[in-house]
């Protein structure tokens, strides 16, 4: 099995202007309000860059555009404000040129937009309260997402907190459920059960699993919880930015070099509460995210 990782991009500063007529194939999404047009000379990497982003359409013309395109070797990535990448080891799948493209493309629209920041962190809102769930990879940000929807708190994304100035927005991308499970989801929805809809490539997303209503609507952050492992029962301890700033720096993108990332990350919590969460059973976990939140929706 062939392990492809972001990290094998390697930087480049080829031209590629005479590579973007041929990209010809396109599609668009935006996020807190930045439109980005994908431009490829690949039809299928448009349509799964699509299909993931497909809860994230337009409202308005491109901001900008970013372009993907087949060169000698591998492929090009690039756009006119952000570093260009080159992936030089062979062909690859459709799939996996967009997992690659999934991490360059996203960082440049952080770097459009100078008020935009992302966390590495799921994001859920509770009584007007929005909140992130810093951790690893690993930490169980997603079940713990999970079971605060079980709950009835809204979400904005199992793995990106989208940040424009100190506003939480939803970040939607579609997962990579294998097919079979997708297709099984999908069809306990019955409002889907066309014989067209078990033709079309299952997508699943936190729309929907939870429908449109469980979606959050934008809302200023006031609520981190670093995940720092697991207990015999969920722990929930209040703790000063300055204690949850070393963990968030690490999860923590926006435009400039690391001491600008350090110094936005300070600004974004200025204001925020933090909290140091030892998990439990998801639902004890969850328990204890909705207790801090309506505390913190009833302060004055």
């Amino acid at each position: 099995m062939r392990v492809i990782r972001a990290e094998q991009l390697t930087r480049s500063s080829d031209g590629n202007s005479a590579l973007e007529r041929h990209c010809v194939y396109t599609a668009h999404c935006e996020m807190a309000g930045v439109v980005m047009e994908l431009c490829t000379d690949m039809p299928d990497v448009a349509h799964l860059f699509g299909l993931r982003y497909g809860d994230h359409a337009p409202t308005h013309e491109p901001d900008f555009r970013y372009y993907v395109a087949t060169v000698r070797g591998g492929y090009a990535f690039w756009c006119s404000h952000a570093p260009s990448w080159r992936w030089s080891q062979g062909p690859l799948p459709p799939d996996a040129i967009v997992f690659l493209l999934d991490t360059v493309a996203i960082a440049a629209l952080l770097r459009y937009d100078e008020r935009l920041a992302a966390m590495q962190a799921a994001a859920i809102e509770y009584s007007g309260v929005a909140a992130a769930i810093a951790g690893n990879s690993a930490a169980g940000k997603t079940a713990t997402l999970l079971a605060c929807a079980r709950r009835g708190m809204r979400v904005y994304s199992d793995e990106r907190t989208l940040i424009c100035e100190n506003v939480v927005h939803p970040f939607l991308r579609r997962s990579s459920v294998r097919a079979g499970g997708a297709r099984l989801l999908i069809s306990d929805n019955e409002r889907d059960r066309s014989p067209e809809s078990s033709r079309v490539i299952p997508q699943l997303s936190l729309k929907t699993c939870f429908g449109e209503k469980a979606i959050a609507t934008p809302r200023a952050l006031r609520a981190l919880f670093v995940l720092t492992g697991t207990g015999h029962c969920a722990a929930l301890e209040a703790i000063d930015t300055a204690a949850a700033l070393p963990a968030v720096s690490r999860w923590f993108d926006t435009r400039g070099d690391m001491v600008d990332r350090v110094a936005r990350a300070i600004v974004t919590l200025r204001h925020v509460k933090c909290y140091r969460l030892t998990l439990g059973t998801p639902d004890e976990s969850a328990a204890a995210i909705a207790y801090a939140l309506t505390r913190i929706a009833a302060a004055p």
